[in-house]
Parts: structure tokens; C-alpha cells; sequence
């Protein structure tokens, strides 16, 4: 599993810092959710909290193999090859990529209001067979991200254009972020300053996220 990605002397470590940031605002996001369908009963906003609650367990995994990569990176640019390290750092980036999948995946079945457990289930499989199935796994894994994330940005478009709240219109902007970022990291092994574009923008899409959550919660 080859993919490689040039990171700045300056940012290497920042990132690990942002990661366990976005680990604890998703994590933060998942229990205002819950909060939430305590008082509600809905189905989806149990099922985004599932959804973000898996996210923030794949950042905590990404955080804690970057951390291992800063151990054995060299000065300057820092060259990362997946391929290239043993078999703990491995299993932490197929962690990341199975819970992060797992949880966008969630995200477009609640989008597209779908209930069914058995097309979950064929969602979930279909996504981790591309995955499983790629030599550029990590860069795979990076394009269903952005292919998850343009749907489940449109359903929120759509809901938008249906009621026109500014709810829907916060939690549209949040995931259209997302998208952007995940687009960003695409380019990352050739365009070292989308990394860190794409760090920033997952921030400010999770402070919305969390922001609009605890609006809700406070109402």
C-alpha cells in the first residue's frame, strides 16, 4: 500500500495536535446528537451521532500514527511512506480508513433516508471492497470520501431548498467544507499545502457541526 505525502518542517506535529482536536469536537458532536434523540426520538440524529462518534474514533487513530510518525520522520521536508512502515503503523491507517469509511457511510444512509440494515450493510461492503481491492488504497479511500461527501452534501442542498431554515443551511456549509477538504488531501502527495488546507478546512466544517448541535440542544 504506496501513498506518500510531502509535509512541512513547521507542520508536522500541528497536524497531530489538529487531530486530536477534530477527535474531540466529533466526539463532542456525537454526544450533543445523542442529547438530542433523547428528547426527539429521531432516527436520524441517532444515527449522525453513531456516524460522528466513528469519525472521531478514526482521528484518534490517525492522531496516534502520525504521533509514531514523528518519531522516525527526518528534518525539513518529511517524506511518509505508507508502505514503508511496520505492521502497528499499518493496522492504525487501515483502523483509520474502516471507521472514517464506516462513518461517512452512515452519514449518506441517513441522508438518503434509507432504513433497511441489509442496504447498509451492501453501502458499507461495496465501500471497503473498493478499498481493499486498490493498490493506492489511502488515495482511494480519499476518493470515496469526496464521492460520500458531494452526496451527502446534495441531500442537505436539497433538504435546504426545501425549507429554506438556516439550520439545514449551517449543516449544508459544514459538509460542503467537508467535501472541500477531502478533495484537498487528493492532491496532498504532490502539493504539500493542500495537507494543511485541508486541516483548516476540516476544523471550521466540526466547529460548525458543533456549534449548530449545541444551538439545537440549547433551544
Amino acid at each position: 500500500m504506496h501513498y506518500s505525502y510531502a509535509i512541512p518542517h513547521w507542520f508536522f506535529g500541528f497536524d497531530i495536535g489538529m487531530e486530536i482536536l477534530f477527535a474531540i469536537i466529533t466526539c463532542l458532536v456525537a454526544v450533543f446528537a445523542f442529547k438530542i434523540n433523547k428528547v426527539t426520538k429521531e432516527r436520524k440524529i441517532w444515527l449522525l451521532g453513531v456516524a460522528f462518534l466513528l469519525m472521531g474514533l478514526s482521528y484518534i487513530f490517525l492522531g496516534g500514527i502520525n504521533y509514531w510518525f514523528a518519531q522516525i520522520a527526518s528534518e525539513q521536508f518529511r517524506e511518509v511512506s505508507i508502505g514503508e512502515i511496520q505492521t502497528v503503523g499499518i493496522v492504525g491507517v487501515y483502523l483509520y480508513m474502516i471507521l472514517f469509511t464506516s462513518g461517512l457511510v452512515t452519514l449518506a444512509y441517513l441522508t438518503a433516508g434509507m432504513k433497511k440494515g441489509k442496504t447498509y450493510y451492501l453501502l458499507f461492503g461495496l465501500s471497503l471492497l473498493v478499498i481493499a481491492s486498490s493498490f493506492y488504497k489511502l488515495i482511494t479511500f480519499r476518493i470515496l470520501a469526496v464521492f460520500l461527501l458531494s452526496f451527502i452534501a446534495y441531500q442537505y442542498f436539497d433538504d435546504y431548498l426545501k425549507n429554506k431554515k438556516k439550520k439545514e443551511f449551517w449543516i449544508l456549509l459544514s459538509f460542503t467544507i467537508l467535501f472541500l477538504s477531502s478533495v484537498c488531501f487528493i492532491f496532498s502527495p504532490v502539493y504539500y499545502p493542500a495537507y494543511i488546507v485541508g486541516h483548516l478546512f476540516e476544523l471550521l466544517a466540526y466547529i460548525i457541526m458543533l456549534v449548530v448541535l449545541i444551538k439545537t440542544v440549547k433551544k
